[in-house]
């Protein structure tokens, strides 16, 4: 059902709901799908944020979300993990408006318009350190296409790697699978040596491929016992992270 939608500036934008479900299309692209009654329904909004359950409850305190879009990943942060500072960006005003006018993400989250390499430039060193979670989300779309819109360069990694703490956990979401094993993270040494631990989460319907990265080791034993006590908040959930394709990229998950 069509909620909302205007044309502005050139691109389209709807807010539609489809039962419980909260969805954002621009320009016929499905950008955000929240709902608050099955957090995780089997999509691929999952996939970026159950990256998570790789982590004890209490790990996950700050978030960087570059690309925030409606903010379904925010909400999902604090679905998850209780995230207490969640800062999102995105190139998209309207999109910010959006998620804090229809998807309620205006509080908790500090939401920020603005590219996302010109603001990881300017706060790479002030935020140095800061984060526990970061997201690279950055797509915007060609026709009704998503086309990645963020840099894969050795040095973009190393600045958001600049930005994680220690134990921090590097999340991107990749649209073009055959381009994941080229990506810097897996080529560079220093990158290398810097995120020895990797997991790719895919899921059959999509193309996608989410990876997360981190110093630490990924333990599928503790991924599924903070699924199951998800279920217990959330019942209508059981059973969904059965659906995602969790591989081991770097040879050492547990």
């Amino acid at each position: 059902m069509l909620i909302w939608s205007e044309t502005i500036d050139g691109n389209f934008y709807e807010v539609r709901s489809a039962g419980a479900s909260l969805r954002l299309y621009r320009n016929g692209v499905h950008h955000t799908q929240y709902n608050a009654n099955r957090p995780l329904s089997g999509a691929i909004w999952d996939l970026l944020v159950a990256t998570v359950f790789f982590r004890d409850a209490d790990a996950v305190n700050e978030a960087l979300i570059l690309g925030f879009g409606a903010g379904a990943a925010g909400k999902l942060l604090r679905d998850l993990a209780d995230t207490q500072r969640v800062v999102g960006i995105d190139m998209d005003p309207i999109h910010l408006s959006i998620a804090d006018g229809f998807f309620d993400c205006g509080s908790g989250c500090e939401l920020v318009a603005a590219d996302a390499t010109v603001w990881v430039d300017d706060h790479c060193q002030t935020e140095a350190k800061t984060f526990d979670w970061i997201l690279d989300d950055l797509y915007t779309e060609d026709g009704n296409i998503p086309v990645r819109c963020g840099p894969t360069t050795i040095a973009w990694f190393s600045k958001l790697a600049g930005m994680l703490k220690p134990d921090g956990m590097l999340v991107i979401n990749i649209v073009e699978p055959d381009t994941v094993k080229d990506l810097p993270l897996f080529t560079n040494p220093k990158l290398k040596k810097r995120f020895p631990y990797a997991v790719e989460f895919s899921l059959p319907a999509y193309d996608n491929r989410v990876l997360a990265l981190s110093k630490n080791e990924f333990s599928l034993e503790l991924f599924h016992r903070n699924a199951a006590l998800f279920y217990d908040r959330f019942p209508r959930c059981r059973g969904v992270v059965n659906k995602y394709r969790i591989r081991d990229i770097a040879g050492k998950a547990k």
